[in-house]
């Protein structure tokens, strides 16, 4: 995907099942390190892998069509596809209400991406950083999802990771194709996101209690890792 004369690439880290408690405040962080090693290798040429569409997706716990669309892609990336082929990344948003919790816990990266969107409502639904389905309309979003999974993938990324004292996470990126793209242009964005969070009492006034794949840290920063040839 090129936008804004980037080419990014977003290999998404799950925590599955996690134990940490929901943020109660902005100044309320994980603890222990986050270690990231990046390989990227573009003199080998790999054959194709299996494409996985990336789902970012703009939301707010005030925000009532936002319940809608947190179901629907819920089920499409529980039951419909799975997340061998669609992963959701959830970047909290300051508004229609500015006291969001997430957002405040991850105010940097949030504001960052919203604005490589331009995202000026929620729920906004960004599908490999290309198509902008409708986000309560769940046939829109998989009709996108679906034109994006019949495309050849160009990169072959695999992630491990290892949580022994520190949570260590290792991404190696190779080539499928590098035709038209220019290497000096990639950027790298590494983000962490938290599966499953449930709250007792809903933090906002949309009644949600359950949020899921939402942002909590990206590698090393907000600005990612720039590739140069």
């Amino acid at each position: 995907m090129i936008n804004k004369l980037l080419f990014l690439v977003l290999p998404i880290l799950l925590i599955v099942s996690c134990n940490t408690n929901p943020p109660t405040s902005p100044d309320v962080t994980p603890t222990g390190n986050v270690v990231l090693t990046l390989k990227v290798d573009n003199t080998t040429i790999v054959s194709a892998a299996s494409k996985v569409v990336i789902v970012e997706d703009f939301a707010n716990v005030s925000c009532n069509p936002c319940v809608i669309s947190n179901k629907i892609l819920e089920g499409l990336t529980e039951v419909t596809y799975g997340r061998s082929k669609l992963v959701a990344v959830k970047f909290p948003t300051n508004f229609p209400a500015p006291n969001d919790l997430f957002y405040l816990a991850a105010k940097e990266i949030c504001d960052a991406r919203i604005s490589y969107y331009n995202v000026f409502f929620a729920p906004t639904t960004v599908i490999d950083g290309i198509l902008k389905p409708i986000s309560t309309d769940s046939n829109s979003v998989k009709t996108a999802v679906d034109s994006r999974l019949s495309i050849t993938p160009r990169f072959n990324i695999n992630i491990e990771d290892n949580l022994e004292g520190d949570y260590s996470v290792n991404v190696d990126i190779k080539f499928i194709d590098t035709s038209s793209i220019s290497m000096n242009d990639l950027v790298i964005h590494t983000v962490l996101t938290e599966t499953d969070i449930e709250f007792e009492q809903a933090p906002g006034s949309n009644g949600e209690t359950k949020f899921y794949d939402v942002t909590r840290l990206m590698l090393p920063s907000k600005d990612g890792t720039r590739f140069v040839n």
